[in-house]
């Protein structure tokens, strides 16, 4: 927000210097970012009287202007068309420094005596582009009448500016009243506030209309006849300037003016371009399109606040007007709009439309509904003031719903509990009327209590410590006393949850994988895109959801598009991975994040911790020592059987899996402890099309529901001591049926080898003559070792009969002789 230091000082009279008030107004909570001096670099400008002025001899377009400013009398060749006799103008010297008003972007010049068409000219009459106020280069600058001759520019139009950081809690603020009630509550001095019109509700109480209550709060309108749309007056259009606004007209000025003022937008409406003459704040109809003040056509979405006449819109509500109703030249009758909209509504129109405003951007912070009526009573006086023979033939004003103070008891004794120190209780309630709280204290008991009440505006005062805060915020946070903490330290419990997913990030890390962070949120097309088959059931566009409960949806998306939450990190991935594939020849990536999954009815969704990875392209490049090819499945299912154990999670069996995003016969359920907790496979060729992978790079990924694999109960890790006896190899050759599963057969093969086996590795896959038809031959390489004596033959013998007896059981094998 930009803050003209002259303006406020006109609000709250103070000594204090632009700096001072700038460092008290941020150490009260209203970060000051910049200060700005608008003129510091007139040093040869002065205020001028254009005396004579007469054609150049020698050009058509050019004339000859006679300007006296104090002992300074010049002439100056200019073609500037609205130059005149006797008027007030900005005269620069040689030597002054001005922005080249041909330049597009700002730069600064230097201005020295010229020969133009033969006539010296030993000065300029100013623009506002060269003057730095604005980008208007198509004339002069016309001072007011009143305005003194032959005096320094900076002394009449100079000022500084306060860039101030408005957070969303500080809607109260964002307006002059706003922070001038800041300085003077920091500075004990009384604010001057505006003089409001005397108005109250007459005529045609149907005038505004509120068919969408639980979007519009409160709606005022004025009808004010006896009006044009005439320039505004000098102070009225310089304030606009430095605030970063242009001036349009009076009418329109006079709605941006108050809005700076005291933070209500308003809208003016030339009444005779609406039907019906009537406005009502209804939401948009189906399909229904408007084209706003700034030539643009949109469409509109039902869930969009319209400010309409009787038969179309003629304004998005608090964001921006319509083309059709604005104000023209022709405009003599206005209806002037002030109402307080929902917030959250503004918000998620404004983003829908990428459409940011003045206006939305106080109305998307929580305006107070009773500030619309002291801005309409202000409007008026200026529309008074400004147009002496307006008349105000109809004021109504519709709220359903007032809004009243509220009160909040603060016990005495909270104060230094909270602050660490104490003040007199004088020093506490000056502060707290200086606020304008209207502090009162009662009795209760034995305890002294201060009870405050909170007018409608301060909507961020709302629990005790709010106003113990206010009342340091004042003081001053600089006067409250250094002093060491007291008292016991609380024990630090790290999450286990943020345990497991520091394990796995690290893990994965050194697998070779790179962590992505993505969004949350996808559109509907990137989930349906999981299933090529375009089957119905949403469920199956996550690895994780519900098969009775639909997704979840964003209500307020960040993009119109993402209007779903995701149900799995597969899409993400998919479409990160498809943006490396285009610069590298090889990705690894993976991600942990939250999925949301419905719970039904009104509940909140329920956020799942994720871990997914993503392989594709080739798993090596082509080098002296490398052969390249694709990624497989086995490539991730070899990562994975790295992490888990890492983790905890010994217990890690893969079941056969039928999933519409991943390739048949290519896809595994991970299984820990009887329990599963995630997916892996190729991803089907159809969907990695659809996100821009193709078809000749392979896509494996993997997805591990973290939340659920914590909840089964991680194995603590422990270190084995390695042994000093040599450890021994064989080999197995089993022979099972075709069908039945790698997997199963090396967990049958570890159950039976015991505690003596290290490690067990499937090295061969074997479809011969010696096989009988509908079988296949497994050859595993078993690793025994341990750690207290040498193996013996007599105990190998053994364990290999173990062998074949749980293989036999449990897969029905057979080892081959």
């Amino acid at each position: 927000m930009r803050v003209s230091v002259r303006w406020l000082r006109e609000l709250v009279p103070t000594e204090l210097s632009t700096e001072a008030i700038a460092e008290r107004l941020t150490l009260a909570g209203l970060a000051v970012e910049a200060i700005e001096r608008i003129g510091e670099h007139w040093e040869k400008i002065f205020t001028g009287l254009v005396e004579a002025i007469e054609p150049h001899p020698n050009a058509d377009r050019l004339v000859l202007a006679t300007v006296a400013a104090g002992t300074h009398r010049l002439t100056v060749v200019t073609g500037a068309p609205n130059i005149a006799v006797g008027q007030k103008v900005a005269l620069a010297l040689p030597g002054a420094t001005l922005y080249d008003g041909h330049s597009i972007e700002p730069r600064l010049m230097t201005l020295t005596p010229s020969t133009i068409r033969g006539i010296r000219s030993e000065g300029m009459v100013c623009s506002e582009k060269e003057l730095g106020l604005s980008d208007d280069h198509e004339g002069i600058m016309v001072l007011p009448d009143d305005t003194p001759v032959g005096v320094p520019l900076a002394d009449v139009l100079g000022d500084e500016v306060l860039e101030i950081e408005i957070t969303p809690n500080l809607v109260h603020a964002f307006s002059m009243i706003g922070i001038a009630r800041e300085l003077g509550a920091l500075t004990k001095q009384p604010v001057n506030y505006p003089a409001l019109a005397e108005l109250a509700p007459c005529g045609d109480p149907t005038l505004v209309t509120i068919d969408a209550p639980d979007l519009c709060a409160r709606f005022v309108g004025v009808v004010i006849e006896g009006v044009e749309p005439v320039a505004s007056p000098w102070w009225m259009q310089q304030r606009l300037r430095v605030a970063g606004m242009r001036p349009i007209n009076a009418i329109v000025d006079i709605t941006n003016y108050v809005m700076l003022e005291y933070g209500q937008p308003q809208h003016a409406y030339d009444r005779a371009r609406l039907h019906g003459g009537r406005l009502i704040a209804r939401r948009a109809r189906p399909g229904e399109t408007l084209e706003t003040i700034d030539h643009v056509h949109r469409t509109l979405d039902p869930d969009t606040l319209v400010i309409a006449d009787e038969e179309r819109a003629v304004g998005i509500a608090g964001i921006m007007g319509g083309r059709e109703s604005e104000i023209d030249e022709e405009t003599r009758v206005v209806l002037l709009e002030t109402a307080n909209f929902d917030m959250r509504s503004i918000r998620r129109t404004a983003r829908a439309q990428r459409l940011r405003t003045e206006a939305s951007a106080r109305f998307e912070r929580g305006l107070d509904p009773n500030l619309a009526w002291t801005a309409t009573r202000r409007a008026v006086m200026l529309f008074q003031q400004l147009f002496p023979q307006s008349r105000i033939t109809n004021v109504a004003d519709v709220y359903p719903h007032p809004r009243f103070p509220r009160q909040i008891q603060v016990p005495r004794r909270e104060i230094p509990r909270l602050l660490g120190t104490d003040f007199s209780d004088d020093e506490i309630l000056d502060v707290l009327h200086r606020l304008e709280l209207a502090p009162e204290v009662i009795q209760e008991g034995h305890e002294q209590v201060i009870v405050v009440t909170v007018p409608t505006y301060r909507s961020d005062l709302t629990i005790k410590a709010d106003i113990v805060e206010e009342i340091a915020r004042v003081i001053g946070y600089d006067k409250l006393p250094e002093r060491l903490p007291v008292g016991q330290t609380v024990p630090v419990e790290v999450d286990p949850l943020l345990q497991l997913v520091r394990a796995v990030q690290d893990t994965l890390v050194g697998e070779g994988l790179t962590e992505i962070i993505t969004y949350p949120m996808i559109d509907e097309a990137a989930l349906r895109a999981l299933d090529p088959a375009e089957r119905e059931a949403p469920n199956r566009y996550g690895f994780f959801a519900r098969p009775d409960l639909p997704l979840v949806r964003a209500v307020n998306p960040i993009r119109p598009e993402w209007s779903m939450m995701r149900p799995s990190l597969l899409p993400t991935l998919l479409r990160a991975g498809a943006e490396h594939l285009k610069f590298n020849a090889a990705v690894s990536i993976f991600e942990v994040g939250k999925v949301y999954l419905p719970r039904g009815g009104d509940q909140l969704p329920d956020e799942r911790r994720v871990v997914g990875c993503l392989l594709a392209g080739v798993q090596h490049v082509r080098d002296l020592y490398h052969e390249e090819r694709p990624v497989d499945f086995f490539d991730l299912k070899g990562t994975i059987e790295v992490l888990l154990p890492r983790v905890g999670a010994l217990d890690v069996t893969f079941r056969p899996l039928a999933h519409p995003s991943l390739h048949p016969g290519r896809a595994a359920e991970i299984v820990v402890k009887g329990e599963p907790v995630g997916v892996l496979g190729e991803v089907h060729p159809l969907v990695a099309e659809h996100y821009g992978i193709e078809r000749h790079h392979r896509v494996v990924a993997a997805e591990i529901d973290l939340s659920a694999l914590l909840a089964l109960g991680l194995e603590p890790i422990s270190v084995h001591p390695v042994s000093r006896f040599q450890p021994i190899e064989q080999d197995f050759a089993i022979v099972v049926d075709e069908a039945v599963p790698a997997a199963l057969v090396t967990e049958a093969v570890r159950l039976g080898a015991g505690p003596l086996a290290t490690n067990v590795r499937l090295f061969d896959v074997y479809h011969g003559p010696a096989i009988p038809a509908g079988k296949k031959s497994l050859a595993f390489r078993v690793t025994f070792s341990a750690l207290d004596q040498p193996l013996s033959d007599e105990q190998l013998a053994s364990i290999r009969e173990t062998i074949a007896r749980v293989v036999h059981e449990r897969v029905g094998g057979a080892l081959r002789q």
